[in-house]
């Protein structure tokens, strides 16, 4: 295997608290209720539907995700993704801060997939993976990204 040429660990945990459970358990019921009582059977089954989806995705997720980066490739996990498939990368930024390091991901069914870093981190994957693949612009975060962010999704 080729070289490892820098590395690093996050935890994907959401640290969700029980007022969290049970404010999305209350809005769920009453979302199915009101679908179901205007005769919106389908759309109650859907909200199930989804909400046991998400349940069964964070039980079986992994708590600490490993990074690597090679000569060859990307490491996330098992799954590897060399140069070619990656078309390119950006840091997203909340203010001054670095949150995610987002790769787009081409010839696969993964459009794109965002690692957690700091600004160290940020900095230090700039200078390796500008190498390798193409950086597009710095970004920050969207509305929709704070917000999800904000709610623990």
């Amino acid at each position: 295997m080729d070289q490892v040429l820098y590395s690093w660990k996050f935890n994907d945990n959401k640290n969700r608290s029980s007022s969290w459970y049970i404010i999305f358990l209350s809005i769920m019921i009453w979302l199915v209720l009101w679908w179901f009582f205007t005769k919106q059977y389908w759309m109650s089954l859907v909200i199930i539907l989804l909400a046991g989806i998400t349940y069964f995705i964070d039980n079986n997720s992994e708590e600490e995700i490993q990074v690597e980066i090679h000569e060859l490739g990307i490491k996330i996990l098992d799954n590897f993704y060399d140069y070619s498939k990656i078309a390119n990368f950006w840091i997203i930024y909340n203010g001054e801060y670095a949150q995610y390091l987002r790769l787009k991901i081409s010839k696969s069914s993964i459009s794109q997939i965002d690692l957690d870093i700091d600004n160290q981190i940020a900095s230090d994957l700039k200078q390796i993976l500008s190498n390798y693949i193409q950086e597009s612009d710095d970004s920050e975060m969207t509305l929709l990204e704070k917000t999800i962010k904000l709610l623990k999704l």
